[in-house]
């Protein structure tokens, strides 16, 4: 039986309207905003996950905290638990578990970095965790550790969540690393040795000479790149022909040692630099210039990305005649198609993925839009979320310098109906909404399909093409 409200303590009421407040803020945040919240250990560990290296993670919690990550197979390999028991939360005696975990690690594994995750349980007992680790560290002064205050108790976004990840990256100790140029040499060479062990070729291959001095940068948040029988992605090897390295494409392609590396390099180019206020801070301390760059996806996008790059460093000519032949022919692919095309109506669906990448959190999942309009769609945003949001979004909408059609869908469910009542040809939605798009019969790709730069126009026009125009029909 409930309790009558006008018998409950003063104090506790009062105490109930404080947290009740702040969950309502919370969901006007939510409402308001085109990305979706996350469970912070949950979007780290992931991210952590994805990078190669020789360092750990341990989550200071409960065994099942560490169990959701057993899908990832051998990248387990250096993720721990303390597995912490309802009695060690009650008693607060956890700082055992966690020094004997950390210890364990640093003489068994001897990683060159540890990540310390904290699960939600010990943020509800307020276990300052971050004082063993930090006595640990003292133990073993050459590796590394972060200990960093995770859970799921607060509602937050990708994007803070991202950025926090990358600032306590970018903050390990610097150490340079070696010319990217210069170990894919170093491969080729290896590789041709292997031939000539094996008798497929007569000459025996040499080491190449030690890399020349170049400016050498980072680019923040670009696509994926996706080989399509290509041997590097087109701005790797446009900025190699300009004289410049490329340390790497951060986070997709980036190692351990590319993230230590990330400070010793001449600049970085961001897309969407607002979505990384604290990674930005940690870069100026060494005065590295963080420079914004759009998504490089379509012509007119591409132009800018490349002419920022160019400007920045001082190779505008040399990127200009390194580019020149892929450009003419993404102008050309982007004519033909427009010629078959133009007025195709497409439904561009917003605030449906939650899956902590940074080429799609960035311009709040809009990158794509300009690539879209060039080649001759016409297009209408669809916006997962409350109806009555509407005029807020259109509001958001205009902010941004974005003029669509937009109309807004409750639940996933009745986007089929959607679909069919905008009279829709085709689709760009997250990846699980496909069977909406097979019910309203339309083809579909999903967000963030649409490959980058010069290259990747040939590619979208004939993906879309293929969509639009199958064989045979």
């Amino acid at each position: 039986m409930q309790r009558d409200p006008a018998t409950l303590p003063a104090a506790f009421v009062a105490l109930r309207a404080e947290d009740e407040a702040f969950w309502q803020d919370q969901e006007r945040n939510i409402q308001g905003a085109l990305g979706q919240p996350c469970c912070t250990l949950s979007g780290i560990a992931s991210g952590l996950l994805r990078i190669r290296g020789h360092f750990a993670i341990v989550i200071h919690g409960e065994d099942e905290c560490a169990g959701c990550f057993r899908h990832l197979g051998p990248q387990m390999v250096n993720l721990f638990c303390t597995g912490l028991t309802e009695q060690e939360f009650v008693t607060g005696r956890t700082a055992e578990p966690l020094r004997r975990c950390l210890d364990a690690v640093c003489e068994e594994v001897q990683p060159e970095g540890i990540f310390v995750l904290g699960a939600c349980p010990v943020e509800v007992i307020g276990d300052t965790f971050e004082d063993v680790v930090a006595e640990v560290g003292r133990r073993h002064p050459s590796i590394p550790m972060v200990a960093l205050h995770t859970n799921g108790l607060k509602v937050g976004t990708q994007t803070a969540m991202l950025d926090w990840m990358f600032e306590q990256l970018a903050s390990l100790p610097p150490r340079p690393t070696l010319a990217p140029s210069w170990r894919r040499a170093v491969g080729h060479a290896a590789l041709g040795a292997l031939d000539h062990a094996l008798g497929a070729r007569t000459d025996a291959p040499t080491l190449p000479p030690a890399p020349a001095t170049r400016p050498t940068i980072a680019l923040l948040g670009l696509p994926p790149w996706h080989p399509r029988g290509r041997m590097l992605p087109e701005y790797v090897g446009a900025l190699d022909r300009a004289g410049v390295e490329v340390l790497a494409n951060f986070p997709h392609n980036a190692s351990f040692d590319d993230w230590r590396a990330l400070r010793t390099t001449d600049a970085t180019f961001v897309a969407d630099r607002s979505l990384y206020p604290k990674l930005g801070r940690v870069l100026s301390r060494d005065a590295r210039p963080f420079v914004e760059v759009p998504l490089p996806v379509g012509l007119r996008a591409t132009d800018t990305f490349y002419a920022a790059i160019g400007e920045a460093i001082g190779r505008v000519e040399a990127l200009e005649a390194a580019c020149a032949p892929a450009r003419e022919g993404a102008a050309a692919a982007i004519e033909g198609f427009r010629a078959r095309f133009a007025g195709v109506k497409l439904a561009y669906g917003l605030r449906m993925n939650n899956n902590y990448n940074a080429d799609e959190l960035a311009y709040q999942g809009t990158g794509d839009l300009a690539a879209l309009e060039e080649l001759g769609f016409d297009i209408t945003l669809l916006v997962q979320g409350p109806p009555d949001k509407r005029e807020k979004f259109g509001q958001l909408f205009e902010r941004r310098g974005l003029h669509f059609k937009f109309d807004m869908f409750a639940e996933p469910w009745i986007l089929g109906e959607v679909l069919v009542d905008g009279g829709f040809e085709i689709a760009c939605l997250a990846d699980f909404a496909r069977s909406e798009a097979q019910r309203a019969r339309i083809p579909m790709f999903p967000v963030r399909r649409l490959e980058a730069c010069y290259d990747g126009v040939v590619d979208n026009t004939i993906l879309l093409t293929r969509l639009l125009a199958p064989a045979g029909s």
